[in-house]
Order: C-alpha cells, then structure tokens, then sequence
C-alpha cells in the first residue's frame, strides 16, 4: 500500500498539490486497504490518514497499519480540524464528492483552494496482487455457471437461474455480486440490460446471462448466451457472428492499441454482416476495484491500453421483438496480445 501512497504523491506533487481527501470507496480501498465505508481519508506528502466512526476503527487499523486512525463523533467535516497541515492547495476525488461533501469540505479549509481531481487513471494498470485477485473472481464466475448450467431447465424463472448463479458464487467465496445479476430469455434477451425478472424461460428461448462476483473487493464479469432446446438456423447465425466477433477482438486487443481503435474492428466486422444497427453499446470496460473503470474500448476511448490493464471483450446483437446475444471475456493486456482469463466455454449451450 505504501508504494501506490507513494505513486499518489508524486502524482499530487506533479500538479502542484498538497494533498488529497478523498472519499471514493474503491480508492480508498486501492490506496490504504482500508474496506470500511462512511469514511473519509487525507494523504499529503507526511501523512495518511482514515478518519471513520467507532464503528471502523478497529478494522481500519488492522486493515491499514501505515495510516493514522482519526475517530470522529461530530462527523467527518468537522473532524478535518484536528488534522494536522497548513493552508495550500488541496485535491479531491471529484468523482465520489457530493455538492453537498463539497461545500462541507470548503468550509473547513478557508484559507486553503480545493480543486478535483480524478484517480482512476492510477488504478488502470493492475499490479500482480491486483491480477490475482481478478483471477479468483473470475475463477469463481466460471464455477458458478457451470454450476447453473447443471440445474438449468426449461420453465425455470430467470430470477431461479439468478439465484443459483450468486448463491454458488457466495458459496465458493464471493464478497456479493458486481451488478445485479442478468438472465434475459426469448425477446427479453434483446434488451442489453435485461436484469432477471418473473418471466419463465421457455424452449426455443435464447437466454443470455451477464454476472459477476468480488473477491476481495475485486469484480470479475462474463456474458454467455444459451438457447433452450436445439437452437433455430437464425439464431445460429447471430451467435456465430457475435463469437467470431468476439475472438476478433481478443486477437486485436494489445498494448499499444486504442480503445476506440479496438472498438472500430469490432463493429465493423458486424457492420460488414448487416448488424451495425444492432451493436450499439462499447466492445468492453475495464474491470478491478469498480466493475466499470478504466481503460474504456468504445468509440470514447482514445487512450491506448497498456500492458497489465484489465479490461472486458463483450460485443453483442440485439434485435428488438427477436432476441439477441452477447459474449463476454475479461483479458489481460499483454505487449504483444492479451491474456483471456474468463476460462467459461464460448461454445453454443443447447440445455434440453
């Protein structure tokens, strides 16, 4: 933790800064190891400090021994007042901060200036602890579906699937699920956020399932499409559009690489077929302490990808009235390629 402290300060000093609040969970996380919330925590170039509630501090100093634990009981603003630095210029994760958390924060810092300031770009390349992390979330994904595929049957809810899906994923070691989970079948699976509803999966149903799990604070995500009984000649078509678009995009993905250029190889390959109209979302995100942070692969992503950046493959098709399908990876950024850690079949599932 002391090395990303580090790595912050000189980012700090870089722009002519203090120091820093901030109040983002996950960059809290990231820079002390500290997992508690309603808190609030200050590095400058001499200190790290948590400032939580008694209901923390115990956890917050075994969790984060390099800090110093500051228990507030009049809240986190006016605790500010006991720390210990002068006037200058100050930063704030402007990403996790209210108006609210902003005025409360002014008003204790009157003879100082207070900018924000984004930190996501200093998680984006995951260090070998990081990586290991989002193996075993990924790790337990995939046991979780295999697990789900076992007990899957026609005239199931979607909301069932969802439940074998996190139960096995809690039982094997999650932290919770990344997002709500999503079983989409029959027309539904044309919507790309489809989150398990009361519908009963029937057969011919294409049925898409979009999950993930955090393993100590780290997200995994995959997509895999199934069909319900043997799969219709269009919907082997759109599949096998979306696989091949999907292995073409991990063949591309590289350092040196730009999301948007990654994105466009993608889509215009399913462009080229027909189904432009029907890819509307970006090809993928990246993937660590957030389910959706840097770097991005879309038409917004104009910084090129690194090596260690972990980020998702996920193109789809999705035809209104009909169905759809999407197929989604989590790989590692690698020099020369990329290293595909979602270990799932990309096969067509055909649950009878």
């Amino acid at each position: 933790m002391m090395n990303r402290i580090d790595r912050l300060r000189h980012f700090l000093q870089e722009r002519g800064l203090s120091g820093i609040f901030i109040k983002g969970l996950s960059s809290i996380r990231y820079f002390t190891g500290f997992s508690g919330d309603d808190s609030l925590i200050f590095i400058d170039n001499k200190q790290a400090v948590i400032i939580t509630d008694s209901r923390y501090t115990l956890q917050a100093a075994a969790q984060a021994p390099e800090c110093i634990v500051l228990e507030h009981t009049d809240g986190l603003w006016e605790a500010i007042r006991k720390l210990s630095f002068s006037g200058g210029k100050f930063a704030f994760d402007g990403e996790c901060f209210s108006y609210n958390d902003f005025q409360c924060l002014s008003s204790q810092l009157s003879d100082s200036t207070l900018s924000s300031l984004s930190l996501v770009s200093l998680r984006s390349i995951k260090d070998e602890e990081e990586l290991a992390l989002i193996r075993k979330a990924v790790e337990i994904s995939d046991k979780a579906f295999e697990f789900m595929l076992n007990n899957l049957h026609e005239g199931m809810r979607e909301t069932e699937a969802a439940a074998l899906l996190e139960y096995e994923m809690r039982r094997l070691g999650s932290e919770g699920v990344s997002f709500p989970t999503i079983v989409a079948s029959g027309i539904r699976s044309a919507l790309p956020h489809g989150i398990a509803s009361s519908k009963v999966i029937e057969r011919g149903d294409f049925v898409t399932f979009d999950f993930g799990a955090i393993y100590s604070g780290y997200h995994s995500d995959i997509t895999r499409t199934l069909v319900i009984g043997g799969a219709s000649s269009w919907q082997r078509e759109i599949y096998e559009l979306v696989s091949n678009a999907q292995m073409l995009g991990i063949k591309n993905a590289k350092a040196g690489i730009t999301g948007t250029e990654l994105d466009a190889v993608v889509r215009s390959y399913i462009t080229s077929h027909g189904y432009g109209q029907y890819f509307g979302h970006g090809l993928g995100h990246g993937v660590g302490l957030d389910i959706h942070e840097l770097p991005v692969a879309s038409r917004r992503g104009k910084e090129k990808l690194e090596t260690n950046m972990v980020v998702t493959v996920e193109p789809g098709i999705y035809i209104p009235g009909k169905g759809g399908v999407r197929i989604e990876d989590v790989i590692v950024i690698a020099p020369d390629g990329c290293n595909v850690l979602t270990k799932t079949s990309k096969r067509l599932f055909e649950i009878n």
